[in-house]
């Protein structure tokens, strides 16, 4: 059953100016050109996990610092500090929301070429759109072209 979450933002945020949804007329994809095998893949999760040596996110809203997650990382030293989701299972089992072993065994299996080190994760709940767009996002854009990244997955939260 589909989420209708504009409707459920609107009732949480009774009272507030209702939000400006963003909409994009075109995407940025590009065609993949070569096997999988043979990509390097990134893996990108907006659910707000950091290694426990890291600070956690702002719990609020609009924190546009990311984190690099290293390829080789113990799942048991990611943590989650977003709390605008149930995140009960993927307390549980990290690979829920940020899916570092499932890329791992991708790799080792020869699936895709390689996987990227680091990876990245931020907190989603960014309002500032043109913040998030101009700032924050080439930001990652760019530290994926240093490492010649040629596929993107991002876990949503």
């Amino acid at each position: 059953m589909a989420i209708a979450y504009m409707e459920l933002v609107k009732e949480q945020y009774v009272g507030f100016p209702d939000y400006r949804w963003s909409v994009y007329d075109s995407s940025p994809w590009t065609p993949l050109t070569k096997p999988l095998r043979d990509c390097r893949v990134a893996l990108i999760s907006s659910g707000g996990v950091y290694h426990k040596t890291q600070p956690p996110f702002n719990p609020e809203k609009n924190d546009l610092t990311f984190r690099e997650i290293p390829k080789a990382v113990d799942p048991a030293e990611l943590l989650i500090s977003h709390d605008h989701y149930d995140h009960t299972d993927a307390e549980k089992d990290i690979n829920c929301i940020f899916p570092i072993e499932r890329f791992r065994e991708l790799e080792a299996e020869g699936i895709i070429g390689s996987l990227a080190d680091p990876n990245y994760t931020f907190m989603g709940r960014i309002f500032k759109r043109t913040a998030l767009r101009e700032e924050m996002t080439p930001a990652l854009i760019a530290k994926l072209k240093a490492q010649e990244v040629d596929v993107l997955f991002l876990v949503p939260a």
